[in-house]
């Protein structure tokens, strides 16, 4: 049995304790099959650890292909596809929980596949750790298939898709000054893994979740957070980043007001069709 370097991301024990009364906290597993240096093994480690501070709570432990998974597991890797540009790779959720009882579709599996060229280049632009964050991000579950069973997404293919969660709704009411929660804009330009999947990006720019990462700094907002907590997790609002709307003025006299750009700004990421677990798979309750 070949043994592949892994990185264990575990959520705070005190605040898994005090926000989801659990002794086992979220934990993210990432292996590392081959094609990453040094670099790029650190940029899965620290984005790992990113999302392991935002989801605190435990899930369900199941069982795929005869092994126990708690709480997700990112297989992760380096490959050539084709070169610079164009397909940076494949990242998303592979293996869903059942569709009943607690941790209901979150994902149990993922995976990050990426190519060489890119990663050499995002790494020499300064965008390395903000792409792999995001891309894991998917792998979660962000604008991936759990958005769909969930009911989440609302209006997607057409002018104007929004994501409905209660406590994502509640954070973008906050940050227009509503008063009162407000659909959040999801992108509605680009193609299949861009479009839905994002928050939209001539709303929202920097955020981490939009179909764009520039360059640094690239905000976890509390926006982001609360769509986990719709999604089902135990999240730590308090792990959020600092985060405003633009100004558009400002963005646009900068020469930065941009339309819609693919994430990276060159090439796309193709996403994962993931399967749904039969309900024996579920060996414990969170």
């Amino acid at each position: 049995m070949v043994e592949y370097e892994t990185h264990y991301a575990r959520a705070d024990a005190g605040r898994a304790r005090e926000l989801a009364a659990t002794t086992s906290p979220y934990t993210i597993k990432v292996q590392f099959l081959g094609g990453l240096n040094s670099t790029q093994k650190a940029a899965f480690t620290k984005a790992a650890d990113r999302w392991a501070k935002v989801i605190v709570g435990d899930l369900p432990d199941v069982s795929v292909d005869g092994e126990v998974i708690d709480d997700l597991l990112i297989l992760a890797q380096g490959t050539s596809i084709d070169g610079p540009g164009n397909i940076l790779g494949e990242a998303g959720p592979t293996v869903l929980r059942p569709a009943n009882g607690p941790g209901a579709f979150l994902p149990a599996k993922g995976t990050m596949s990426f190519d060489t060229d890119d990663l050499e280049e995002m790494a020499a632009n300064g965008t390395l750790v903000d792409v792999i964050t995001h891309e894991m991000g998917h792998v979660c579950g962000i604008g991936t298939r759990p958005w769909t069973e969930k009911n989440l997404l609302q209006g997607a293919g057409g002018d104007n898709p929004v994501f409905r969660g209660t406590s994502a709704m509640e954070e973008y009411g906050k940050l227009v000054g509503a008063g009162q929660p407000r659909p959040v804009p999801v992108e509605n330009q680009g193609g299949p893994g861009t479009r839905d999947g994002h928050w939209r990006e001539t709303v929202f720019a920097n955020e981490l979740m939009t179909g764009f990462v520039g360059g640094a700094p690239n905000p976890l907002s509390r926006l982001t957070v609360g769509s986990l907590n719709d999604l089902g997790y135990v999240v730590d609002m308090a792990a959020a980043d600092e985060y405003a709307l633009p100004n558009h003025l400002e963005l646009a006299e900068r020469g930065e007001l941009r339309t819609h750009a693919a994430p990276v700004g060159a090439g796309t990421v193709q996403r994962t069709i993931p399967v749904i677990l039969p309900e024996d798979s579920l060996l414990a309750s969170a």
